[in-house]
């Protein structure tokens, strides 16, 4: 009898909708991922964008929650809010800047705030460790460089910052 069924052909929206079920049962996923993930499982790009379609209708895909989840984790990282664009975008998920904005106003930061205490932390961490100061402001600018900063605004709170930690310091 299990011969029998094995024998018999699978419905392939079926067995994609499964597929895709599995995938959302361990983490979201924006549409562009999961579509590439069917897709990449041998499912039929039709039947996957039917799936797709049918996941976003039951609201077992929510492409806006997936967004605002993505940018929580950028401005958590300490990413400016253009670079998060970006990766949004490299994503396949579009983010305009004002939405970016006020997903991190929701959490009580604005660029300067990230900017700030990217900067603050990596000061605080490395300060004892890095005996050449320049090159301690080189590693910190480098490092706000690599997640999307301006050096122009990076170095005006990198100054600001060192001349609180030496006075803080001092005391």
């Amino acid at each position: 009898m299990e011969q029998d069924q094995e024998k018999l052909p699978k419905d392939p929206f079926k067995s994609c909708y499964n597929c895709a079920l599995y995938y959302l049962a361990r983490r979201d996923y924006s549409r562009a991922k999961l579509k590439k993930k069917l897709n990449e499982r041998g499912h039929e790009r039709e039947i996957a964008e039917r799936v797709l379609d049918l996941l976003t209708e039951q609201n077992y895909l929510r492409e806006d929650l997936y967004i605002e989840a993505r940018i929580k984790g950028f401005v958590r990282k300490g990413h400016s809010f253009y670079a998060i664009g970006q990766k949004l975008a490299a994503e396949g998920c579009a983010a305009k800047l004002e939405e970016i904005q006020q997903v991190a106003e929701q959490m009580g930061q604005d660029e300067d705030n990230v900017l700030w205490d990217l900067i603050e932390k990596k000061v605080r961490i490395d300060y004892d460790f890095v005996s050449n100061k320049q090159k301690l402001r080189e590693r910190t600018l480098r490092y706000v460089i690599s997640r999307g900063h301006s050096i122009s605004k990076a170095s005006q709170f990198y100054e600001k910052i060192i001349q609180e930690f030496e006075e803080d310091n001092l005391s």
